[in-house]
């Protein structure tokens, strides 16, 4: 009975939540952008979770595996079906590098000086930090579109340029999150406290990871091949997908990683591919706030170290975005303005950086409640300040605020 009430709840806050819309202008922007982007719903998961109601009691938790490895394929499927290649050659090469070098120097700066931190105050093996300070520079190199959708609601933006290149870099930099996730989860595969076997072992890692992205994604392909109604194809898609994710577990994968494998697979191989990215869109917002719920419900929040390491994780990338958007400007310049402090427009984090730290709790359960509290202390501060600082990039003439009527 009380699994049968956690599914209504969960289901009725998801359906209801993605209907509703929180741009009011009378609000402070960064307090609309946090309702915009749902991080309330952490909070409202924490009221249902142990700490709250325990309406989601661990071992409720547990029985609800199976939507979590389906949200995670969906998200990480989802983000696949936006790098159709075709598409990609059409913008200017030049950016996809500033991304790189801009989420590479992220990456680097935080996960250093996050495994710095960890090895200082955690008293935990090897095993377990190195992955953590791996994921949470993963989660730092990434970036929200939300910040930028919402200053373009109500702004018009003379330099376009830049709103651009801004815009670009959210949505491209979320691949190389993931390949450092990846990266993450693969140097300790299937669980193991040593290397053992050098690389082989996480070459077949990888690979196992891909294949299980690839082979249903073919499977659709060829499923898109014969005639078929909407709701039908839609019942291939969820089937595709949660055979995806239920692999993937199986097999001590990521559901996330391999979902965004199948994602790419049929973006740039299957004729349906807009249909198949009308229908993930349209289940987008339901899904992530169903995951902002179960990490605040699996969250156990305590007043220790890592409130500290929370703080300075969120200042180690803000100086990550920073130095990481510097370095890359001045390596490919644009041709219009870009001011030194780009890397700042880009703090906004979002559902890809849930989603990387609910994966990486099912495989390390220990350290995961750690990880949910820095991840979430940056969220919510990131959020409240990111369309400022996006507005902070434009010049004064280069900004008009668009009616209120």
């Amino acid at each position: 009975m009380k699994l049968l009430s956690a599914v209504v709840i969960l289901a009725v806050v998801a359906l209801i939540g993605s209907r509703l819309t929180f741009l009011n202008r009378r609000l402070p922007m960064g307090i609309r952008h946090i309702l915009f982007t749902g991080t309330e719903y952490i909070f409202l998961g924490v009221l249902l979770g142990r700490m709250g109601l325990n309406i989601l009691d661990p071992e409720t938790l547990l029985k609800l595996d199976s939507f979590l490895l389906f949200s995670l394929a969906w998200i990480g499927f989802l983000f696949g079906l936006q790098f159709e290649v075709r598409l990609l050659k059409n913008l200017p090469k030049s950016y996809f590098s500033i991304t790189a070098i801009q989420s590479g120097i992220t990456f680097l700066i935080v996960g250093g000086g996050i495994y710095h931190l960890m090895t200082l105050f955690f008293d935990l093996p090897g095993y377990i930090i190195i992955p953590s300070a791996i994921t949470l520079g993963a989660t730092a190199s990434c970036t929200a579109q939300s910040a930028i959708a919402i200053v373009n609601k109500n702004y018009r933006i003379k330099n376009r340029g830049l709103l651009d290149l801004i815009r670009y870099i959210s949505s491209v930099d979320g691949l190389f999150a993931l390949i450092f996730f990846a990266l993450a989860l693969s140097i300790y595969p299937y669980g193991t406290s040593t290397i053992a076997s050098g690389w082989l072992v996480s070459l077949k890692w990888l690979g196992i990871s891909i294949l299980i992205g690839v082979v249903p994604g073919v499977v659709l392909i060829f499923l898109s091949r014969i005639k078929f109604e909407q709701q039908e194809y839609m019942l291939y898609l969820i089937g595709t997908i949660l055979f995806c994710g239920g692999m993937a577990q199986q097999l001590f994968c990521s559901p996330l990683i391999s979902g965004m494998v199948c994602g790419v697979v049929t973006a740039n191989l299957c004729r349906h591919r807009l249909r198949a990215l009308q229908v993930a869109v349209q289940a987008e917002k339901s899904i992530y706030i169903l995951l902002l719920l179960m990490i605040g419900a699996l969250w156990q929040f305590r007043l220790d170290i890592s409130l500290v390491i929370g703080v300075c994780y969120f200042l180690i990338r803000m100086a990550g975005k920073l130095s990481g958007g510097i370095a890359a400007t001045k390596i490919f310049r644009p041709q219009y303005s870009v001011p030194s402090h780009v890397g700042l427009g880009l703090v906004s984090e979002g559902g890809l950086v849930v989603a990387i730290i609910i994966n990486f709790r099912f495989l390390y359960p220990s350290i995961a409640d750690s990880l949910t509290t820095i991840v979430v202390l940056s969220v919510f501060a990131s959020e409240l300040i990111s369309p400022r600082l996006i507005l902070s990039l434009f010049k004064k003439d280069e900004i008009e605020l668009k009616s209120r009527f």
